[in-house]
């Protein structure tokens, strides 16, 4: 008569599998939130344009193209710039509002593409403000051109 069977005294010759497929779930989570965040985070179709003065091609507009500027100062507010004056827009919402109307009334080219959203950000603005405006902006449909300055080294003597 044994107290202990004969299972238990041999032991078990098979392999654990359940630490293994813990591990693949884990990995397979791990992967997904990863593209999932990488598409979600992605900035498409924004190119960054240095601006040295107004001459500068980049900042001048071809044929049949348009160019807005939109400036951001350090407080976070808007301005739609014009040759005649400055608009102070309340939001960026304001902002793709604006720019829908003024396509819908003609002012814009028919081709979306072909306006170009300059954005002219002050170099103490915050990020917020900056990432509204640039949804804003590619949710309405325009693409949108961040403006930086580069500041000029002092000459060594």
């Amino acid at each position: 008569m044994n107290f202990i069977s004969d299972s238990e005294i041999k032991g078990n010759n098979g392999i654990n599998l359940a630490p293994m497929i813990d591990f693949l779930f884990l990995m397979l989570m791990f992967f997904a939130c990863l593209a999932v965040s990488r598409i979600a985070t992605k900035d498409t179709d924004i190119d960054l344009v240095e601006g040295k003065h107004s001459s500068d091609p980049s900042l001048t507009a071809m044929d049949n193209e348009k160019i807005i500027n939109i400036s951001i100062n350090e407080d976070g507010e808007y301005k739609w710039i014009t040759e005649i004056r400055d608009y102070v827009m309340a939001s960026s919402e304001a902002i793709a509002q604006e720019l829908s109307l003024q396509y819908e009334k003609g002012i814009l080219p028919e081709d979306r593409l072909k306006t170009k959203v300059l954005l002219k950000i002050d170099k103490n603005a915050k990020w917020e403000p900056i990432l509204k405006a640039i949804f804003a902006i590619r949710d309405a449909g325009f693409t949108v051109h961040p403006v930086y300055v580069p500041e000029e080294l002092p000459d060594p003597k």
